[in-house]
């Protein structure tokens, strides 16, 4: 207590030493248990998850995302424990943003309710003890209100906002001390002896009577990447690649109302949340509620397994960010996040669903390995790779079906590929003159633009935004002297910038140039808006030929 809040204490400030689940932002400890609570129902563990929650945390919109999805979705064995002090940092709950009447929003939501004093252990024991003997299926999940005083037993701070978020000093502490110790024995006593042989707390075991050993390199070798003909999406792509590694038992798919449009109907389809074996119930749709979605896929990874969370890009990154953040990027969670309908490719959706800023929001962040790929066959095959990868994941894909790069007897003159690396970039077209460097599907527009102009253009697909494939960028700007790089993204915050990074640290002299977006684009075609906004493969041919003068 002495060093709370100190760098080498043993309270940081939410610290997380021997906490499976980062803690911090209010909100976010309910959709955690959720995930838990999911965990243990398909899986076949039986624990039950308890959540403590405060006054804040019930004023926070995730938290009623979780509270609609725990009873909906049969997670019984999630107990909630809200300390109802009716304090927060300014001010009076009350007088702020009042919750009351609390315990009937939560049973319209279909909670069971208890109302207890909380600073009486032996009701609180009770409860528990009551909750954890029922079995059924049909038992909803219980939300304790527990009535508490702030500082209670320490007269001078009991009830007291000002003390809400702030350590005592010296002579405050030591005369709530005096009193808290006496308070504190006495209790400990008495609660020993009345909760005696009523709790037996279970260590919690990492494995299930329902779970295998798998081996997922064996169930890749088994299940190849199809062959791909025509165009397609590169959401397809990685949906195939989803569902033809279903059977990784480890695997779990989650969806805000968009499955279908992110590719995951397959998987879902094959292992439904309705399914009889449990197993098989390996994907859940939430609805819109990306936080929820978010957070409770990193519970799942946080309990050791793969969860896949998909939603438009716009939302995955945006709307989600924190929960990104916080319980993903923060803990290094092994949390796939998939960001579909991503650039002005995106087309007559507009503004509002087109993801531009998505690469930069999740680039800024420490960790997270980025990755767009250019067609449906390197979507499909990478995805293998972000599977077998441990550690979080955006993965950048598009709508619209993308002529095919590496098929045999592509339009295009390119080799085809039959493995990718994370963290590798391709050199598919050589060149002396200026090199190209692009993500994803505007690959298409730059292969049609070197050859459309007669000057010598190197091309290399970058399918892994971080980490860059350095080394090919350096060779690419000694060997043509000039680089310019192509993204359907905002020009802060993505390829360019990583692009940039490199020169700048490395030191290379190369003459750097860009195409991408300057700002919102508008709603129309995605051929329309390409050529408006500069990434068409004319628009693309303009550039080259500036930059080379």
């Amino acid at each position: 207590m002495y060093r709370v809040r100190e760098e080498n204490g043993r309270l940081v400030e939410h610290g997380t030493k021997g906490v499976d689940f980062s803690t911090g932002s209010l909100g976010h400890g309910l959709s955690a248990g959720a995930g838990m609570a999911l965990h243990a129902k398909v899986y076949g563990y039986d624990y039950h998850v308890y959540v403590i929650l405060g006054d804040g945390d019930m004023q926070e919109g995730m938290t009623w995302e979780a509270c609609l999805t725990t009873p909906n979705k049969g997670l019984n064995k999630l107990c909630g424990i809200v300390d109802c002090n009716r304090l927060q940092v300014d001010g009076r709950t009350d007088d702020i943003n009042r919750l009351d009447p609390l315990a009937q929003k939560l049973e319209a939501f279909n909670w069971q309710v208890k109302e207890i004093d909380g600073h009486d252990f032996y009701a609180l024991l009770d409860v528990l003890h009551e909750f954890k003997k029922t079995r059924s299926e049909k038992t909803r999940p219980l939300m304790i209100l527990a009535d508490t005083i702030k500082g209670k037993g320490a007269s001078e701070i009991e009830d007291v906002c000002k003390y809400h978020a702030v350590p005592l000093n010296d002579e405050e502490y030591g005369r709530a001390e005096t009193e808290c110790l006496a308070l504190i024995d006495n209790l400990e006593k008495r609660v020993s002896i009345q909760a005696q042989g009523k709790i037996k707390v279970k260590p919690f075991v990492k494995g299930s009577a329902n779970e295998k050993e798998q081996n997922l390199v064996e169930i890749i070798l088994r299940n190849p990447c199809r062959e791909y003909r025509e165009p397609t999406a590169t959401r397809i792509g990685y949906g195939n690649a989803l569902a033809r590694l279903g059977e990784y038992e480890k695997l779990f798919v989650l969806n805000a109302d968009l499955m279908g449009a992110c590719g995951a109907t397959a998987f879902c389809e094959k292992y439904p949340e309705n399914a009889e074996e449990p197993l098989r119930r390996r994907s859940m749709n939430v609805g819109v509620q990306e936080a929820n979605m978010m957070t409770m896929g990193a519970a799942m990874a946080a309990c050791g397994k793969i969860p896949v969370v998909n939603s438009f890009g716009v939302f995955s990154t945006g709307r989600a960010w924190e929960m990104v953040r916080q319980d993903i990027a923060y803990p290094r969670l092994n949390v796939k996040i998939i960001g579909s309908h991503t650039g002005i490719a995106l087309g007559e959706y507009g503004v509002s669903h087109q993801a531009i800023a998505d690469v930069g929001a999740m680039r800024i962040l420490p960790g997270i390995v980025i990755i767009e790929p250019s067609d449906a066959i390197q979507a499909d095959l990478l995805f293998e790779k972000v599977l077998q990868y441990d550690g979080p994941v955006y993965f950048r894909v598009g709508r619209n079906p993308t002529p095919l790069v590496y098929v045999e007897d592509n339009a295009f003159g390119v080799s085809p590929v039959k493995e990718f690396e994370i963290g590798k970039g391709y050199r598919i077209k050589k060149g002396k003159d200026i090199t190209l460097i692009c993500s994803g599907p505007i690959l298409i527009e730059a292969l049609k633009a070197a050859s459309l102009v007669k000057e010598s253009v190197a091309v290399i697909d970058m399918p892994t935004i971080r980490p860059v494939d350095e080394g090919l960028i350096e060779e690419a700007a000694r060997q043509t002297g000039r680089i310019c790089t192509i993204q359907d993204h905002y020009e802060n915050g993505g390829l360019r910038d990583e692009v940039m990074t490199v020169i700048t640290a490395r030191r290379i002299p190369v003459q750097l140039d860009h195409v991408s977006l300057s700002g919102f684009a508008k709603s129309g075609s995605p051929a329309d808006l390409y050529d408006r906004f500069g990434l068409s493969a004319g628009r693309i041919i303009e550039k080259l030929k500036l930059t080379i003068k």
